[in-house]
């Protein structure tokens, strides 16, 4: 107990130091001073780490909503903190907030930095900001940590877009609502868009971002990109030009 009031103490002369404009005015709002000094304190040491900053403020927002007490406030913000760095470390120095925050989210899911950064090496050079969320997203549906490890890793590997990640996330999350056990689920899904994202389709038919469905029906993954746009191969018709010539009739002889 003497040991978390000191580090209160010292987290609040910090942030007593802090020239006032640099502290949030929804903080200034909506906290009191002691609580505010805490979080300001918190949100300046993440902004030196080069850590996205706004999602402390609405945490340290979101408790106050709850009226939450001022040291449930000010650990919340500060685990959420560490949780941020650990993602950062995990995921490297040249990640993207958004996937810095998604990091933290799978973090406090239950996945290890490990398993981060293995997800990060699948394809070094991608965003996988998606693909977090998503594993986090799976995680929370109870499939089994591991399972939605591989499962992701292979549609990051396979190339699939974020709009397909996050189109077979809500089939899978449809079939757990259906009553399908969450691990079979996931793994019919995703190794389905797996291997339709490994197979060119025959004859040129389709697309290779179609989603599989295990009726053996497809939608459209919208390869193009654009959610709603329909492909331009979908439906074509041929017109007059295009359309392929009658052989010449001969007139008939009397």
């Amino acid at each position: 107990m003497r040991t978390a009031r000191s580090v209160l103490l010292a987290t609040f002369l910090v942030a007593a130091s802090l020239p006032a404009q640099e502290i949030d005015a929804r903080l200034v709002q909506r906290l009191d001073a002691r609580t505010r000094g805490a979080v300001a304190a918190i949100i300046d040491s993440a902004r030196v780490q080069r850590l996205p900053t706004e999602p402390l403020i609405e945490k340290a927002l979101e408790g106050a909503s709850k009226k939450a007490p001022s040291q449930l406030i000010v650990s919340a913000v500060r685990n959420f903190a560490v949780q941020l760095a650990e993602a950062r470390r995990a995921l490297g120095d040249q990640s993207t907030p958004a996937e810095i925050l998604g990091g933290a989210q799978a973090i406090r899911a239950g996945i290890s930095a490990t398993q981060l950064g293995q997800l990060r090496k699948t394809r070094p050079n991608i965003q996988i900001a998606a693909a977090l969320t998503v594993v986090s997203d799976l995680v929370a549906r109870e499939v089994p940590i591991d399972t939605a490890m591989v499962i992701v890793s292979g549609l990051v590997r396979a190339a699939a877009t974020d709009e397909q990640l996050l189109a077979v996330r809500a089939d899978i999350e449809t079939d757990i609502l259906a009553g399908k056990p969450a691990a079979v689920a996931a793994s019919t899904r995703g190794h389905a868009l797996e291997r339709t994202l490994a197979e060119l389709p025959p004859n040129g038919a389709g697309s290779p971002g179609t989603l599989p469905s295990p009726s053996g029906t497809n939608r459209s993954g919208e390869p193009s990109g654009i959610p709603g746009q329909p492909s331009q191969a979908k439906g074509t018709r041929l017109g007059p030009a295009a359309a392929p010539s009658k052989p010449p009739v001969s007139p008939r002889r009397p």
